[in-house]
């Protein structure tokens, strides 16, 4: 921290300086009432004394915000152990030489002012550096209070920056992947079915401006993904033709449930990869989504399984990106596991 702010003086610290010193300069006055002690004189030894505290006040603040950065806590209050005795001893040595002048050269002015002793200038001492002890105290702690609460703000906005820089790799991840697999596929179609090519860019295209409108969101609406599923179908369907065929059985209540953007695609990829392309005749994918209670649903993806070696066995990204997703956007409320059989059924609880 930079010496510039020493001399940036908030306004609520300059409130709470004036309250608190100037609560100690009326609670002097009203004693010296009590006492009978008010006069003139009185009045000035006391402002002058609440003016030193707060100019003392002041520049232990300077200090502590100078050496803030190298010392801890606990270090500050050692300093401050020897710091404040030796500012109050100075101070009423002061103030005691500024009494001893009332009396040597203006008498007449000295009603109400005690004559110097030994034992009113220790309790005096005494009074003024529990004065400047509390006020240190307090500051020291509000200030300390701050520092953590600044700390851990930052701290917690460091790691929504690098969930969102996170997050941002899995898609772009799974948006690279999705787009060069559907280029091979159009490519492929190109000299077998003109038509169905050009078809199957403009379903791509669409598709990948709804995709790119789901960058700056960690959810959208379940029936936005369920779009753009079946705009990917289509395009899958286009180099599966009869062997793929796929249903839909959604609760609509479940249609603006929140899911992150490209789950469902994700299962639904990894079904036709490692289910449908791996059977002679191919097979039904089946998309389901129900509640389960009223604070969570569940989504189902299910195909046969795979009849034939695979060709390609993968390396399990699709589904460890989905479930860092889930992660990032629900913690440990939602859940994706996969069941194996005659039948694998990709299986996500989410909370509602």
């Amino acid at each position: 921290m930079n010496q510039g702010h020493v001399t940036n003086y908030p306004r609520q610290y300059l409130l709470a300086q004036g309250f608190f010193w100037g609560s100690y300069l009326l609670l002097n006055i009203i004693f010296a009432v009590l006492w009978n002690s008010f006069s003139n004189a009185a009045i000035g030894i006391f402002v002058t004394l609440s003016f030193m505290l707060l100019f003392t006040s002041h520049q232990l603040r300077a200090l502590y915000l100078r050496g803030q950065s190298q010392l801890t806590f606990l270090r500050t209050c050692l300093h401050l152990g020897w710091l404040i005795p030796l500012a109050a001893l100075t101070i009423q040595i002061v103030l005691h030489l500024l009494i001893y002048a009332v009396f040597a050269l203006a008498p007449e002015h000295s009603a109400g002012i005690h004559p110097f002793s030994a034992s009113s200038f220790v309790l005096y001492t005494f009074n003024t550096a529990f004065m400047l002890a509390l006020w240190s105290m307090l500051y020291l702690l509000r200030s300390e209070f701050k520092k953590r609460r600044e700390t851990e703000i930052a701290h917690w906005r460091d790691q929504a920056k690098l969930r969102e820089i996170e997050l941002q790799f899995l898609r772009s991840q799974i948006n690279s992947h999705f787009l060069f697999n559907s280029l091979n596929n159009l490519r492929a179609l190109i000299l077998e079915d003109p038509h169905a090519a050009r078809k199957g860019l403009a379903d791509l295209a669409t598709l990948l401006r709804g995709l790119l409108q789901a960058e700056a969101h960690t959810t959208v609406p379940l029936r936005e993904e369920l779009d753009w599923v079946r705009g990917y179908l289509a395009l899958e369907a286009l180099q599966f033709e009869q062997r793929l065929q796929y249903e839909f059985a959604i609760d609509d209540s479940l249609l603006d449930a929140k899911v992150p953007p490209l789950l469902v695609q994700t299962l639904v990829e990894n079904a036709i990869k490692h289910g449908i392309a791996g059977r002679r005749t191919g097979g039904l994918v089946s998309l389901r989504a129900q509640r389960l209670n009223d604070s969570e649903w569940q989504l189902e993806v299910e195909n046969p399984a795979a009849e034939l070696p695979a060709l390609h066995q993968g390396n399990g990204i699709g589904l460890a990106n989905a479930r860092e997703r889930l992660a990032i956007a629900f913690g440990e409320r939602a859940t994706l596991e996969l069941q194996l059989g005659e039948h694998v059924v990709a299986r996500v609880c989410m909370p509602l």
